[in-house]
């Protein structure tokens, strides 16, 4: 399920996959995304930008994840909350605490097949 969450003057794509108890909330931007048919030259990953896991107990929910912090703030996290009450019953007059990291990353890896 493809939906556009906008807060803090801010735009971003979101992808909810839904499995069993659990769903994974995926932030990024489509304009980034440069995955063709066929990986047959070089490609550069831009990394999405925070992603949400939802886990629904019993009645309840608990949802927890990173997002990163040059994307999003402390002060998203009610618009977030309301997003996801919006777009998923499941999260609708529930229980619903949430622990939610803001990381930056301070270096990465990559390998792209070339060399």
């Amino acid at each position: 399920m493809r939906q556009i969450f906008k807060s803090n003057g801010c735009k971003y794509d979101v992808e909810i996959f839904q499995c069993g108890k659990t769903d994974i909330v995926r932030f990024y931007e489509q304009r980034n995304e440069q995955y063709g048919e066929i990986l047959t030259d070089l490609v550069i990953a831009t990394p999405s930008y925070g992603f949400l896991l939802i886990q629904y107990i019993a009645e309840d929910a608990v949802l927890t994840g990173t997002l990163n912090a040059k994307y999003f703030c402390e002060e998203m996290v009610d618009d977030i909350v309301t997003f996801l009450e919006r777009n998923l019953s499941s999260c609708r007059n529930i229980y619903f605490p949430y622990h939610i990291d803001f990381v930056t990353t301070s270096s990465s890896i990559e390998y792209n097949g070339e060399y």
